[in-house]
């Protein structure tokens, strides 16, 4: 079993914190083009957290989360953080799945540079977590 550390935990969570704003603002224009501007911070917010068209990033939402727990936390049970390792490899990986969010993650790479980088920053630090 590979043994990770909080130091490894941490880098992960913050390239994929930026990951997560990069899929955030290249999904709000999207949606933006659709549906018209967003009127403020409290609407966007309600949107992100209620609105169909954002459902496929709250798993990173709770990864995110479940990291900083786990950082955060007295007790760090290491299968607690191999799974979020596993979770957040399933997450950005880029397969021939035909799921929803395997899809709208696939677009969003492919339609924003910016999502594209911080993918490949969150997959580095992936590799790392595998040494």
């Amino acid at each position: 079993m590979v043994t990770h550390t909080p130091e490894q935990l941490k880098a992960l969570r913050d390239r994929l914190l930026q990951l997560h704003k990069t899929l955030l603002d290249s999904d709000r224009a999207a949606y933006e083009r659709a549906y018209g501007p967003v009127g403020s911070r409290g609407e966007w917010l309600q949107l992100v957290l209620g609105h169909e068209h954002f459902a496929w990033l709250r798993p990173f939402s709770g990864l995110i989360v479940r990291i900083d727990e786990w950082l955060a936390g007295d007790q760090r049970p290491q299968e607690e953080l191999t799974a979020v390792v596993k979770e957040t490899d399933r997450l950005t990986s880029i397969s021939a799945s035909t799921e929803q969010r395997a899809l709208r993650y696939r677009k969003s790479i492919d339609r924003s540079a910016d999502a594209a980088v911080a993918h490949a920053a969150v997959r580095d630090a992936l590799d790392h977590t595998k040494s």
